[in-house]
């Protein structure tokens, strides 16, 4: 399927010297808060549990509005409390168009992946000598990439683009915990064609990870 590469100047713009977007509370999307528990969606009108689907504990709802368009969102959980928001839908050119525009609004492009590897723009931008060399390689990876099949636009919000980290995991490193990520997901060909959107906190989830691993453990 044929698929746009979104805004590349405002990807530059950001990478390049822009200034970092305002910092999100901790909801993943629109009012529903990372870390909420299960409970509070698995027993709201609406929902219905999709966790085979899914392949993890995830509870969906159908028609939920989001730049214009109606989607299936689907929550998933670790523990019983919310880890991420993903909306999904059958993919369109128009859909693609405006999703790209919506995140570029306030997020910050960072990666991109074609399933067997990854461009860390943020490594890109350090690396290139111009803007001109940046927008080559940047062109040539999403033009090969979208061209093969599935792939994937990480995206940062209320990272620290300030400062010139050497990657995108130092940045991430470097920026408040609360900052979000918001992965555009294109998969599948022709009729079975999918965007995904999907939003999560990674430092927060990252902070959660290495707190379990400090508690001691229980002798047997």
């Amino acid at each position: 399927m044929s698929k746009r590469m979104g805004s590349i100047g405002f990807a530059l713009a950001m990478l390049m010297g822009g200034s970092p977007s305002a910092m999100a509370e901790n909801k993943l999307f629109k009012d529903i808060a990372y870390d909420s528990p299960l409970s509070t969606y698995s027993e709201a009108k609406g929902y219905y549990d999709c966790s085979e689907d899914v392949g993890a504990v995830a509870v969906c709802k159908d028609d939920v509005d989001f730049i214009g368009h109606k989607f299936t969102m689907a929550l998933v959980f670790s523990a019983d409390k919310l880890t991420t928001v993903s909306l999904v839908s059958d993919y369109e050119q128009a859909l693609y168009d405006a999703a790209m525009a919506a995140l570029n609004n306030t997020f910050t492009l960072s990666m991109m992946s074609d399933g067997k590897s990854q461009l860390d723009l943020v490594e890109l931008a350090r690396q290139t000598r111009s803007r001109d060399e940046f927008l080559t390689k940047f062109t040539s990876y999403a033009e090969l990439g979208t061209a093969a099949g599935d792939f994937s636009y990480t995206f940062l919000e209320g990272a620290d683009t300030v400062k010139k980290y050497a990657s995108m995991t130092m940045m991430l490193l470097g920026s408040p915990d609360n900052t979000r990520s918001a992965e555009l997901l294109l998969t599948g060909e022709g009729a079975d064609a999918t965007l995904v959107i999907r939003f999560s906190f990674p430092k927060l989830e990252l902070n959660k990870a290495h707190a379990a691993a400090q508690k001691p453990v229980e002798s047997f």
